[in-house]
Order: C-alpha cells, then structure tokens, then sequence
C-alpha cells in the first residue's frame, strides 16, 4: 500500500486512541486541507484556475477515485452493546469571513454499529472508495474522520475502556488479499 503523510488522517506510527471517551462524546481527527495549504490560508494564493471565490473539489468524481483503509492498532475494549460508528466528513471553506475555516461539517459516507467483536488488532472495519460528495453541489475543501461510541439504538452510550486506531490512510488503488477468504479447491496429498 503507498500513501503520502499529507493524505493521511491518522498516519502511521501516530495511532488514535478512543479509549474513554464518554458518552456523547466523538474523536476527530485534525481537518484535512484538498487545496494543501492548510485551514487560514486564502486560496488565492494557490492560483487556482477558473472564477470560483472560494476552492472546491468533489475528490469522488473520475476515472481513478481514491480508496480510505482505517485499521485498528489496540484491540477495543467495554461493554457488549457500546459500538463504534465511523464517518467521513467534509466541510465548505467559509472564505474571508470565516478566516478562512471549515464550515458545517457534514457526513459524505459513514458505516454504524462497528461491534467491539469486530475491532480486534488488526482489523480493517472501514475500507471505501472515495464516493461523490453529498449533498451535490457541496464542493468540499477540508475533510476528516469522526469517531463516535454509540449503543445500538444509535444513541451515545458509554465509551470503550481499550481501543487505538492505527492509521487511516488515503490510498490510489485497492489493494486488500481478496483471495484469503476464498474456499480451496484442492487439497494435498
């Protein structure tokens, strides 16, 4: 798997650890920045090509659309019935107003109800493709990753007492082993 430090919201060797977090309450990971330069920073600066005012991407379009692999480093931890939802987010730029800000962050894809059974070391519980950003006509400039315990109900509910995300890595292909889940075909003499 290749992957540039600067597209990664949880790079490797700096895990995220969402132990005790309590209730209602969510892990974000620092924004990140599509244009490069960093939240502040006015992107005209940036000599970007066209009349927009503020910058804008939709990443999810085109014929080679990035992949997000989030695995897990320190198997979670707590009660049976405290699960683990994982959103990916994106947020417009407030423009000069704002300083320059990300605005209301808002989910483009999240998977719910990750049971703690299914968050041992090691484990990829969040793998997709960069999908088209939602609602259309958003056009994000910042996005980061939001970890939240919630209960089944989807409600916020305890918090787990042991759990790290080891990275969470944008990648330009997939390049998971498909194949070792698959059923032999043979066996040896």
């Amino acid at each position: 798997m290749r992957s540039d430090a600067l597209v990664a919201f949880i790079p490797l060797g700096a895990p995220l650890s969402l132990a005790n977090l309590g209730a209602g309450v969510v892990a974000n990971t620092n924004p990140l920045d599509l244009l490069g330069l960093g939240a502040g920073i006015n992107p005209a600066s940036a000599n970007i090509i066209g009349n927009a005012a503020l910058f804008g991407a939709d990443l999810g379009v085109g014929g080679k659309r990035p992949e997000l692999n989030i695995g897990v480093g320190t198997a979670f931890a707590g009660l049976a019935t405290t699960f683990l939802k994982i959103a990916l987010q994106a947020a417009p730029d407030l423009g000069a107003g704002g300083n320059f800000q990300p605005g209301t962050w808002q989910d483009v894809v999240s998977q719910d109800n990750i049971a703690i059974a299914n968050l041992t070391a090691g484990a990829i519980p969040f793998r997709c493709p960069w999908i088209p950003d939602m609602p259309p006509g958003l056009r994000p400039r910042f996005m980061r990753l939001q970890f939240s315990p919630m209960s089944a109900t989807a409600l916020p509910s305890g918090s787990f007492t042991a759990g790290t995300i080891a990275f969470a890595l944008v990648t330009t292909v997939r390049d998971d082993q498909a194949n070792k889940f698959a059923s032999k075909n043979y066996a040896v003499q």
